[in-house]
């Protein structure tokens, strides 16, 4: 990972960190410390509520890799994008599975989450190149802002989700949860093999989206990467593509909308792109787009557990590309990135399986947001407080606070 603070001896680096070349420079993750565990275990089930509840959880992870893993915000906030991809991953191999409790659909609408994709992407590069270049004291004061505007959405949530199943309870009067009945054989084939064009046509658009955008970063290059068309890095070339990207996908979002999305949802294609670039700016923040997506796809007609689960599948392509971005950029070692990803792709899966089906039994879906609440309030006051221990440890220097950084 990389660090600007220049030493001359060990002792000039914070914990967990090395003077190589004169530069603290943070360990790699094996071997890995009783803290580095600790935090990879708790990111894990953190980042299974976090994917069910349809975000990716960034503000929350960006400080538990402050806690555990000693980064400065500024690092976190550029290699939480790993932990958000393995994370999202190993949710939606869970929850691909899953039909709604209610409407007993499955709960992601791969579809809808496709033609959000392109505008995510879109703004998950705006969002990225600010998170690089803005000063610190910025960045953690949009995310203390939005951690609390989403503590607030969060909570409005539970407590709905909550009073509907202390209703549907009363209702049934202590008789089985009809929820819980499994679909009849003839359901469950109509369900699962209906669509296997529709399916195809969606794998057909995911694989489009994802190679554009990766053949656009290896042809534009970056600094630890060079183009394989030899383009200079900042040159005019190099923007010449970005803006060709930022066309093309703009593009991919009015054909695969107009191609994907109901008819009576073609009023609201300006409202989808206009949301879908929004919470991309704010996945390059490393905020997660969810609390933007869910009440858009809640305004479509979506359940919530449909809602957050289409969410969920954004959160992994756009964390996907913003993930590619942070290797080809070099904002962190290979070895460490793997690793992130890795790990919590595997604790997420195992997490987010067993909570899923845990509260689907007991009728209890509204824990999931009961639960983001706490983190949230959680991450809120250990920002607050792991950004003045860091900047008390380097003499409290007023110009760190407010210092911009060229992208280039």
């Amino acid at each position: 990972m990389i660090n600007n603070h220049a030493c001359t001896l060990q002792s000039e680096c914070v914990e967990l960190y090395n003077c190589i070349n004169g530069i603290c420079t943070h360990k790699n993750f094996f071997p890995p410390t009783l803290s580095e565990l600790i935090g990879m275990l708790i990111i894990a089930i953190f980042t299974g509520f976090a994917s069910l509840a349809g975000i990716g959880g960034g503000g929350v992870v960006v400080s538990l890799m402050t806690m555990f893993f000693n980064y400065s915000q500024k690092e976190a906030l550029l290699g939480v994008f790993l932990p958000i991809f393995g994370a999202a991953l190993g949710n939606f191999l869970n929850l691909v599975q899953q039909l709604d409790p209610q409407t007993k659909t499955p709960v992601v609408k791969i579809r809808s989450a496709i033609v959000a994709c392109p505008g995510m992407i879109i703004g998950s590069m705006v969002g990225l190149i600010l998170n690089k270049i803005l000063p610190a004291f910025f960045l953690i004061s949009i995310l203390q802002y939005f951690l609390y505007f989403s503590c607030q959405k969060f909570y409005k949530t539970a407590v709905k989700e909550w009073n509907n199943e202390n209703q549907r309870k009363l209702e049934q009067n202590s008789l089985d949860i009809p929820i819980l009945n499994k679909l009849s054989e003839e359901k469950q084939q109509l369900l699962q093999g209906s669509s296997f064009r529709d399916n195809f046509d969606t794998i057909i658009a995911i694989c489009i989206i994802v190679v554009t955008v990766l053949l656009g970063l290896f042809l534009r290059g970056s600094a630890n990467v060079q183009s394989i068309i030899g383009v200079s890095y900042c040159g005019f070339f190099y923007w010449i593509i970005t803006l060709g990207l930022v066309i093309t996908l703009y593009y991919y979002f009015d054909k695969m909308f107009d191609r994907f999305q109901k008819e009576e949802l073609k009023p609201l294609k300006k409202e989808c792109l206009r949301d879908s670039i929004k919470a991309g700016l704010f996945n390059g923040f490393g905020l997660g787009g969810g609390m933007i997506l869910i009440p858009m796809y809640m305004g479509m007609g979506y359940t919530t557990i449909q809602s957050t689960g289409t969410s969920s599948f954004n959160v992994l392509l756009s964390s996907f590309q913003v993930a590619a971005q942070v290797i080809i950029l070099g904002y962190m070692g290979t070895i460490q990135a793997f690793t992130l990803f890795t790990l919590t792709v595997i604790g997420c899966y195992f997490s987010s399986s067993y909570i899923f089906n845990y509260l689907k039994r007991r009728d209890r879906l509204s824990i999931i947001m009961w639960g983001l609440v706490g983190f949230v309030i959680f991450a809120m006051l250990n920002l607050a407080i792991q950004f003045f221990q860091k900047w008390s440890h380097n003499g409290y220097q007023i110009f760190e606070l407010f210092a911009f950084q060229s992208i280039c």
